[in-house]
């Protein structure tokens, strides 16, 4: 099964959730007499299955103010790195809901927080729909082995939005195969949904197919050992019971399974990294192509997005042969003195200015660093000498990595931080030799935070990492325009989680706080 060939061919039709025009209550149902709801061939259960994996892409069906705001990428990136010390949004984009990011000043009817959470619900209602058909009508087409590995990566996909559900908002609702259409269904806290999905992935991981196996965009079982040790690893958040020891396994079985580091760290953002996905250094990517699967969100947004106008044509080639920048995105200088002399350093200074002094007047050239971490260059011509090798396009061929290895091995070290036997010290170490770093001699929570920064900025991590660090809320630690102020201040406790979108709080409530 082709991804992008069943993405591009139209295969939204396949089911009356699809077509719902927006999200802004919990009932969702086919609302096109027209619209096809029985799958007849095979080729037509791999376009629905298809679906499920371009809702991660995609920007229809949430209703937003901006083509691209819709997507799951862009939606999830800005609340886990804009709204943390690592970038903000400039001035020069006015559209609604950005400025509280920055400021850690958002409130329930927040553009953003509305989309990611009405992404989440979507396309946990779709896989959940998608399971349903799959277990009744799947073995006329498919054997049971082929059967399961579908459901398996149905439930990886809706695992995952569930996981950010939890992540960011700690409630929702609870939509599985049994749900009926039409129904209101019950409202889960935190841990029940913790537990609930965790129970769900735990029964079906082992019938994904390994990554040496599955075909190319498609969820591995590696990837699902991924999503499992992720849940883990925040478990004393989401929980109250810290489950470093369940971490740490899942790691160990990714970390054994033969998959290795890339070679170089910043193919891995380049406009070729899909040879690095799926049994590379990136167990789970949203692929993106130009020509077929398209999108303002994703790596587009972190391309054309982070790049400024006024920087020199060598460098503004490097997005595309046209040079044409959206100058949005800006990194707070936290970041940049994250990472002054170390080689993942992949930021253009230029004549800019690393301070952020004023964020009410645009000015480019007072107004933070640029990113350069993704490039849609390929890496056989990173530094785009020839000058036209990205196409005459804006969007981007890079596709998003969701999960690496190296973030892996960073949670093992973080898993024998917190008292599990797991070798972390000596993975952290192979993650710092790849990028040409001295070896550390010990573990601190410091130098574990410190290292995670520098392997995933700009990844969408940011914020939860800061969260389980304690360093999130309250003034422990401040970085520039944290509530609204220049040099940082402390923030409530409560805006560890997302308001729920005023468009659900009849139905799911609301978190404290808001």
């Amino acid at each position: 099964m082709n991804i992008s060939k069943y993405i591009i061919a139209g295969c939204v039709a396949l089911t009356g959730l699809a077509s719902t025009s927006c999200v802004g209550d919990l009932d969702l149902k086919p609302n096109d007499p027209n619209q096809k709801l029985e799958l007849t061939t095979a080729a037509e259960w791999d376009g629905f299955l298809a679906r499920l994996y371009g809702n991660l892409y995609r920007d229809d069906v949430i209703s937003t103010s901006d083509g691209g705001a819709g997507t799951f990428t862009r939606t999830h990136f800005n609340l886990q790195e804009v709204t943390a010390d690592e970038c903000f949004i400039s001035e020069k984009w006015n559209d609604p809901g950005y400025q509280p990011l920055n400021f850690c000043t958002w409130s329930a009817n927040n553009e953003w927080i509305y989309a990611a959470f009405a992404r989440e619900f979507f396309n946990a209602k779709m896989g959940a729909e998608f399971i349903s058909k799959m277990q009744s009508e799947g073995a006329a087409f498919f054997d049971e082995a082929e059967v399961k590995a579908r459901v398996a990566e149905a439930r990886a996909i809706r695992g995952l939005s569930y996981y950010f559900m939890i992540d960011l908002f700690g409630r929702g609702p609870w939509i599985d195969e049994a749900s009926v259409t039409g129904a209101v269904p019950p409202t889960y806290d935190r841990k029940q949904l913790f537990e609930a999905v965790t129970s769900e992935l735990e029964g079906c991981v082992e019938d994904l197919k390994p990554a040496a196996q599955q075909t190319y965009g498609r969820v591995s079982r590696e990837a699902g050992y991924m999503l499992l040790a992720k849940l883990y690893l925040n478990a004393e958040v989401y929980t109250g019971t810290p489950m470093y020891d369940k971490c740490a396994a899942y790691c160990k079985k990714i970390a054994d399974s033969g998959i290795q580091l890339a070679d170089e760290y910043k193919y891995l953002f380049c406009a070729t990294n899909d040879k690095y996905v799926g049994n590379g250094e990136i167990l789970w990517a949203v692929p993106q192509q130009q020509g077929r699967m398209e999108t303002w969100g994703g790596t587009t947004y972190l391309t054309v997005g982070c790049y400024v106008e006024s920087a020199p044509k060598e460098i503004l080639t490097q997005v595309n042969s046209q040079g044409v920048p959206w100058s949005g995105l800006r990194l707070r200088p936290e970041l940049s003195r994250a990472l002054q002399g170390d080689n993942r350093r992949l930021i253009y200074e230029g004549t800019f200015q690393e301070d952020i002094p004023d964020l009410a007047t645009y000015d480019e050239y007072s107004c933070g660093y640029m990113c350069i971490k993704y490039s849609n260059s390929p890496e056989t011509d990173y530094l785009n000498t020839a000058g036209a090798t990205n196409n005459n396009t804006q969007v981007s061929n890079v596709d998003y990595p969701l999960f690496r290895l190296a973030d892996t091995y960073l949670m093992l070290a973080e898993c024998q931080l917190r008292g599990v036997e797991c070798n972390g010290l000596h993975y952290l170490n192979l993650v710092r030799e790849r990028a040409g770093m001295d070896p550390l001699g010990a573990l601190t929570e410091e130098n574990v935070l410190h290292e995670r920064q520098c392997e995933l900025y700009m990844e969408g991590h940011r914020r939860q990492d800061l969260i389980r660090f304690g360093r999130y809320t309250g003034s422990t630690y401040v970085w520039s325009w944290k509530n609204g102020v220049l040099e940082g201040g402390s923030t409530p406790d409560y805006r560890a989680l997302y308001p729920i979108p005023y468009q659900y709080v009849g139905t799911v409530g609301q978190n404290e706080g808001y």
